[in-house]
């Protein structure tokens, strides 16, 4: 899945990618790329506020620094 946060405040976006991780966790694993554009203010508030918060992995792939991917992997 792939949610587009262009257009979105840093409150809307969080809100989104904060209620689809929690939402589809609970299912099972799931993994999400996270296009931020050029913003590692807003990767920096995903991490801290959604990924540390919760448990939840994440990886910024270096060739293309706008994006990231959370995963939760349930045992």
């Amino acid at each position: 899945m792939k949610i587009d946060l262009h257009g979105k405040t840093h409150p809307e976006g969080l809100e989104l990618v904060e209620e689809y991780m929690l939402l589809n966790s609970v299912k099972g694993s799931v993994s999400l790329t996270v296009i931020t554009g050029n913003s590692p203010v807003m990767q920096k508030k995903i991490i801290k506020e959604i990924c540390e918060k919760h448990g939840f992995s994440f990886y910024i792939p270096p060739h293309n620094q706008g994006e990231m991917i959370i995963q939760y992997e349930k045992l």
